[in-house]
Order: structure tokens, then sequence, then C-alpha cells
């Protein structure tokens, strides 16, 4: 070896292991190797038809790498709702979850295993995911931060054993709604809720500037032609005012002040659309 480069690559290397294996393996050894045995040899084949490869299982671990972000994460859905929907079979004590890790890194290639601290980030993502969930990294987030129908759950940074730097760390929603998560904060993007199921609202159409031209000249049309209106039923009115008032002179003069009334409600209109067509030019 001495002598030789160092082959690298980048990959998404998954990471799985067992949660409780050696308390299954002490209750029921043969029983257990039955179980763990089925569901690498199922794990295997949906790795395998999400285009990964298997590059080891030892003990309750399985560690498999792919060249794609969005085939691990997609591969790892589809084996944890397998095994659920096996362990649904299975007594609660006798149920076998596993845990999973993805991450988005460098690796050191040698023969047909991998190593690198992208291969131990991985480990330490399983070991901080839940029973029969998935973590991944943030580099592994930044690559299908929306590209798949799940959520996300941003688990702050986390200390892990062995690793300088903290991990920033996020959580796999996988039966949840999708959401996604941008800055420590979670917005909801999926499911309608069930008052946009059943109350629909149209969408606001965003006019461009030639419809809210448009839609200004319009509005001055109209407001020009209520001016005209009511500018003729005034004089409608200050005339047949008049002609009471001749015809009852006896009265005195009293059809100014009615007149003077209307005259006032009219000048104020007439300032509102004067005010309105001269500020929007």
């Amino acid at each position: 070896m001495e002598g030789r480069k160092t082959k690298r690559k980048l990959a998404a290397i998954f990471s799985a292991d067992v949660k409780d294996y050696t308390r299954l393996m002490q209750e029921d050894e043969p029983a257990t190797v039955v179980t763990i045995t089925s569901y690498r040899d199922l794990m295997s084949t949906l790795i395998l038809q999400h285009h990964g490869r298997v590059v080891d299982s030892p003990g309750d671990n399985v560690l498999a790498e792919f060249s794609s972000v969005v085939d691990a994460v997609q591969g790892a859905v589809s084996i944890q709702k397998e095994l659920k929907a096996r362990n649904a079979e299975l007594p609660d004590r006798r149920k076998m979850e596993f845990r999973i890790g993805i991450n988005l890194g460098d690796v050191i290639i040698e023969g047909d295993r991998i190593y690198g601290d992208g291969v131990n980030i991985a480990a330490r993502l399983e070991a901080l995911s839940d029973p029969g969930g998935i973590c991944i990294s943030r580099t592994a987030f930044d690559q299908i931060e929306d590209k798949l129908p799940l959520g996300y759950e941003y688990m702050g940074e986390q200390f892990a054993k062995n690793i300088q730097k903290p991990l920033r760390v996020y959580k796999v929603n996988i039966w949840s709604k999708k959401t996604i998560t941008k800055k420590n904060k979670l917005f909801s993007v999926g499911k309608k809720s069930l008052h946009q199921k059943y109350f629909k609202f149209p969408r606001r159409h965003k006019k461009t500037t030639e419809e809210l031209q448009a839609a200004e000249t319009k509005k001055r049309k109209k407001s020009k032609r209520r001016f005209k209106l009511h500018l003729n039923a005034y004089l409608g009115i200050i005339g047949f005012l008049l002609i009471i008032n001749i015809l009852t002179f006896g009265h005195g003069i009293w059809f100014y002040w009615p007149a003077l009334c209307w005259g006032v409600v009219l000048f104020l209109h007439w300032l509102i659309f004067s005010f309105s067509y001269h500020s929007k030019d």
C-alpha cells in the first residue's frame, strides 16, 4: 500500500442499527437471529432498488452507500415503512426497530469498503435517531430540502463522540405532513387543514401595471359620472325649490337654505374627486 494514492469520493452514507439488540438476543437468541436475518435481507433488497450498495453488515449494523442523497433518504423511508408493517405482527418486546442515520460526506475507498469521517458522522446520526426513525446531517438536508414530500425537524447542534465539531441534525418526519425547516423554524406546506379543505378561497391574482392602470381609469370615470349625476340632481332640486318658493312668495325667500346644504355636500364631493384625480397623476 505504501506509495499508493488514496482514492476518495463523495457519497451519501447510510448507517443503521437495532434498538435494544442486546436485550433481544438475551431474551431469545434464535428468534432474534431469524428476525434480523429476514430484516437485513429486506433492507438489502430495498437499498439495491434505490440504487445503493450494502458495504457491510456486522452484528446488528447495516452500512450502505448511495451516489444520491435523494435515493438514500427514499430508501431509508421505504425500509422504515416496511419494517413497521412487519413489526406490527410481533409482540411489543420482540419488535425489531432500526435507527437510521444518513450523511453526505467524503469517504476513503479501500476495495469494497469505505472509511472516514463521512462514515463516522452517519454512525453518530444513527445513534441520535429515534427507533423507527431517520436522522440526516445538514449536508444531506441541503440536497433534499424540497425534493421529497417529507417533513424535516431541525434538532439543533448535537455533540457526538470523537467528532470535533457539533453536528447540525435534522429529523425526518416520515409520518407527518410535509414541512420545510429553515432557520430553526418549522413551516407547514403540505396537506390542507380542515378549514382549507372545506372552505375554498380563490387565489389572489397579482395584477399587472396595465391592469392596475385600466382599473384606475375605470374608477375615475365612474366617480366622474357619479359627480355629474349628483350635479344634475342638485340643479333639479334647486330649480324645484325655487319654483315652490315663487309660488309661496308670501312666506319670504327660504329656498336658499336647503340649496346651501345640498351645495356643501356637492362641493365636498367635488373636492374628493379632484384630489383623487390629481394625486394619482
